[in-house]
């Protein structure tokens, strides 16, 4: 009979994450990166972003010109591999980034306030902050994927990388925002909810940095690929798409993060400020996501083995994409929509993060992989921009008429817009069932 101590020796995750190489120790300190990064994006991101802004004055129009603003930085990623391509060793330099980006994203923004006191400065100042961080990552930042790639197993072993970590990612995130919620429900009308989120921030910071620097420190750099040779900018759209898989398959990424942005960041103000949702219901979906990965990630793992990756994107697509139509009826008066709906996307949510997790690497062409990093992060980011973009001017022109009634429920641009994402998403089904027989791996290829 098996020990338990062996059945855990010999498990799916200590055969991945252990210390007993540089790869599988660059590996873990990746993981690390993961709980660490889960509890501090808890603070500075999401619900307790938009509670922050929302706080400091800032509406829901405002929100959504704020959220594209480093989407606009992105367009500076293209230097990217120029700059990186004259690095032998980036140690430094990401340790750089990596500062610059959090003392002006995260501890700028929130002692900005301070003294700033009329909302429009405070949303050009959030704009400005935002953007010099953004800018920075999007010369220096992709540069890592170079260098982490490296420690990323091969075949059904980079599921198991990626379900770990997404599991970790829901189950620590969402233990930490329903708890840090209850603080903030509990405060709710008080200034010390306030200085609670304000101070969370601080606390993040501090975490992101740490995190930061043990992953930029401790893994071994390995030697990178065409170093010194010389990169065009223009080479960066060039050569990506003369791999005919690779941009089909980035084009997916690009019509999803377009099409599932365009209310990422003003759907939430939505929900917390219309709905009039507590903190912790708000995070409903999330509670449900981190229960499923703990129990049911390893169907999702199985069903990608026996159907393949591209039939459960198909679906994850279409399910996600029929939840937009019933949680348009979302209100003050039906919040039970809402918190039902969650349910259902936070058991999807588990398949969709598993499934783009990996997408990158399906069709990875071998070669400069800094080129085809900032070609994907660059074609997602500008996608996002566009999304968020069309959101934002779509709500400047609906919420000064608001609301309509219907059912005699009030509707928003809010509602009306996820409907409009809805459709969207079904179209990009459509795409995906027209070009899943061309992108599929070539037998000699790194299974995903």
């Amino acid at each position: 009979m098996i020990s338990v101590r062996d059945r855990i020796r010999y498990s799916d995750f200590f055969r991945v994450f252990n210390f007993k190489d540089e790869l599988t120790k660059g590996r873990s300190f990746l993981l690390l990166n993961t709980l660490i990064s889960s509890i501090a994006n808890v603070f500075i991101t999401g619900v307790f972003y938009t509670g922050f802004l929302s706080l400091n004055g800032i509406d829901i129009v405002r929100v959504g010109i704020i959220a594209f603003i480093p989407y606009v930085a992105w367009a500076f990623s293209l230097l990217s591999p120029v700059i990186m391509s004259k690095f032998r060793k980036r140690r430094a330099i990401m340790i750089f980034n990596v500062l610059f980006y959090y003392a002006t994203v995260v501890i700028a923004t929130t002692i900005m306030p301070h003294f700033v006191s009329d909302y429009v400065g405070r949303t050009v100042w959030f704009g400005i902050l935002l953007f010099l961080g953004n800018t920075s990552n999007a010369l220096f930042g992709s540069g890592s994927a170079a260098w982490h790639i490296h420690f990323l197993p091969r075949g059904d072993d980079r599921n198991i990388y990626f379900s770990y970590a997404n599991l970790i990612s829901a189950t620590v995130g969402t233990g930490v925002a329903i708890t840090a919620s209850l603080v903030a429900d509990a405060l709710a009308g008080s200034p010390l909810q306030a200085q609670v989120i304000t101070s969370a921030r601080y606390v993040a910071a501090g975490l992101l940095i740490l995190s930061a620097v043990l992953l930029y420190t401790i893994p071994r750099e390995f030697p990178y690929k065409n170093l010194g040779s010389k990169v065009a900018v223009w080479d960066i759209i060039r050569i990506p798409v003369r791999s005919r898989k690779f941009l089909l398959t980035a084009l997916i990424v690009m019509l999803w993060s377009c099409f599932a942005n365009v209310n990422a960041s003003t759907w939430i103000y939505y929900v917390l400020n219309t709905v009039q949702v507590g903190y912790t219901y708000v995070y409903i979906g999330s509670i449900v996501n981190a229960v499923c990965s703990a129990f049911l990630l390893r169907y999702w793992r199985r069903a990608i083995s026996l159907h393949s990756w591209s039939t459960l994107l198909l679906l994850v697509v279409f399910m996600t994409a029929l939840m937009e139509f019933p949680i348009a009826f979302a209100t003050s008066q039906t919040k039970w929509v809402y918190v039902l709906v969650s349910i259902v996307q936070g058991f999807i949510s588990v398949g969709t993060s598993l499934v783009f997790a990996n997408l990158f690497y399906v069709n990875l062409p071998k070669g400069n992989t800094d080129l085809y990093i900032t070609f994907w992060n660059f074609s997602a980011n500008i996608s996002v921009l566009f999304g968020s973009a069309f959101g934002t001017w779509f709500l400047s022109l609906t919420e000064p008429h608001a609301p309509w009634y219907f059912l005699g429920l009030p509707f928003y641009g809010s509602q009306f817009l996820v409907v409009i994402k809805g459709f969207l998403l079904l179209g990009l089904c459509l795409y995906i069932r027209r070009v899943i027989p061309h992108i599929q791996p070539d037998p000699d290829e790194d299974p995903a």
